[in-house]
């Protein structure tokens, strides 16, 4: 028995190792092809080689002109090092061309170009313990870092001072701004705390409802908040009427006002940045499910393109109807909304998870999602985290485990105008709906166009039928050809055959004058 055990133990350890080369193969090879379209897919890219991979990568909404021609972006990374001692949080910055603010050419880097645009140190702190999330605040004054060890870091990047509060036992992954002046955290040991940003000893108040690690917070507005946990569930509080301060005298962590039972593990959740009631969840299943929090039973949509656990969603700024995600599948991945009501069918995912797994991949492969904007394959290993620009439009970084820095910005199409006649054809049409009266139905309406139309074809058609015979007359009052003379038989061309083949199996409709004269010339051929 313990040698058979083995044996499986060995079986499936190889079966593991074989189907991480084979995913490993299929990667590289899809490097390899986005590669080649980079021209295609962007205005501009930036790629640098980091010493050590960066566990954030977060924008500052300040920008400075470095000259006439070139802007200066700073963002923040945080080194993940096998040396503790090596971890630090940094501000950097990078110059981009001007063009990125306003319309113009914007110039494609290509292998071997100078990357020394790149500042990867402006300042830096040195972090004991590696960095689960950084998230800037809005006026971009303070950034707050969530560690490891459960402590919780405000750099003021004008002053480099940094403030601490300690309250989570564990480190954790969610962090969020409500404004400028408070934050919520959440921990693996299932809390949630929401900060003042000049009080680090102690939360205001704690919100203790979730009984498995807290992966992810986002803030709807001032008051309203939703956070996913490993307890398989999303739920909504109110900070106004849920939960408590420490020492408060009332029960901590009252239940939440909302809470939902989801069948996976959901990773990440975000609020729309102008519609309080529009968020979306991702996680375990792959799937990007988005949900109004009117209706929150069901999910307005599902989108299908990830092959992988789903770790982050953003909503672009720029474009009310764009959604952002990215995933364990080294794919970040743009949603466009606009397309949701184009009919797409969901994939079966019935079955057990390894066959889920392999089906989901095969369909994604044949059916595309409708609502599929854009990929950026730019990674080979797992992205630890992108971000938006909340100034300039259109414009991202990225980070991953590969240790590669990326700074993009996908192509923007030109959407040409319709064309003058295409226009007036709506125009007409919308014409004609308005003139349909109280008590008429449209269906009525084009019916009676219907029978307008084909009125216009029979006429055509007798119009058609008279001009079809004259031909035929000229062609048989031409003189004879100088074979004719010499007694030798005239063979009619292909043409004149097909005219008389159409005229004997089709005479024109409803033309009278015209029926005597083909029969004599069919006479006269007779005779000949």
């Amino acid at each position: 028995m313990p040698s058979s055990t083995s044996n499986e133990w060995a079986k499936a350890e190889r079966d593991v190792i074989l189907e991480q080369q084979q995913q490993e193969k299929i990667t590289n090879e899809e490097f390899k092809i986005w590669k080649k379209t980079v021209p295609l897919l962007y205005d501009v890219i930036h790629t640098f080689a980091l010493p050590n991979p960066s566990t954030v990568v977060q924008w500052l909404p300040k920008y400075n002109r470095a000259s006439d021609d070139l802007l200066e972006l700073n963002f923040v990374l945080a080194s993940n090092s096998v040396s503790k001692n090596d971890n630090y949080v940094k501000l950097s910055s990078v110059t981009v061309p001007r063009t990125l603010l306003e319309k113009g050419d914007l110039p494609v880097p290509v292998d071997g170009e100078d990357t020394s645009n790149f500042k990867s140190t402006l300042t830096q702190w040195k972090q004991a313990s590696e960095v689960n999330k950084l998230r800037v605040a809005k006026d971009g004054n303070t950034a707050l870092s969530f560690n490891s060890d459960g402590v919780i870091h405000a750099f003021k990047l004008e002053t480099s001072e940094v403030v601490d509060y300690k309250y989570h036992k564990q480190g954790g992954f969610a962090l969020d701004w409500i404004d400028n002046e408070r934050f919520l955290s959440g921990s693996g040991d299932g809390q949630i705390a929401l900060w003042q940003l000049d009080k680090p000893s102690t939360p205001i108040q704690l919100f203790k409802s979730h009984h498995g690690a807290v992966n992810d917070i986002s803030a709807a507005n001032a008051n309203i908040f939703g956070s996913v946990s490993d307890d398989s569930t999303t739920q909504f509080h109110d900070v106004r009427i849920a939960g408590s301060g420490p020492g408060s005298g009332e029960k901590e962590g009252s239940n939440p006002y909302i809470k939902i039972e989801n069948s996976h593990i959901q990773k990440c959740i975000s609020f729309h940045p102008y519609i309080d009631t529009l968020y979306a969840t991702a996680g375990k299943d792959n799937v990007v499910s988005l949900y109004d929090l009117r209706n929150y039973k069901e999910p307005l949509r599902k989108l299908y393109g990830h092959t992988d656990t789903i770790r982050q969603l953003e909503w672009d700024w720029a474009s009310a109807t764009t959604l952002v995600s990215c995933g364990y599948d080294t794919r970040i991945l743009f949603w466009n909304l606009d397309n949701l009501d184009e009919d797409f069918t969901y994939p079966d995912v019935n079955g057990s998870s390894a066959a889920e797994t392999t089906k989901r991949k095969t369909q994604q492969t044949t059916k595309v999602d409708p609502c599929l904007k854009f990929v950026h394959g730019g990674h080979v290993n797992r992205v630890n985290d992108f971000s938006i620009h909340p100034k300039v439009r259109n414009l991202f970084a990225s980070v991953g485990d590969d240790k590669l820095l990326e700074i993009w910005k996908p192509k923007s199409l030109v959407v040409e105008e319709p064309e003058a006649d295409e226009e007036e054809e709506e125009e007409e049409a919308v014409e004609e709906v308005e003139k349909v009266g109280e008590g008429e139905k449209v269906e009525e309406a084009v019916e009676k166009k219907q029978e307008v139309a084909e009125k216009e074809d029979e006429a055509k058609a007798e119009d058609d039928g008279d001009a079809e015979v004259k031909p035929v007359e000229t062609e048989k009052k031409k003189e004879p050809s100088a074979e004719a003379d010499n007694g030798d038989e005239v063979k009619p061309d292909a043409a004149s055959a097909d005219v008389e083949m159409t005229e004997a199996s089709e005479p024109p409709a409803k033309n009278e004058d015209s029926e005597p004269t083909v029969k004599a010339e069919e006479d006269t051929e007779m005779k000949d």
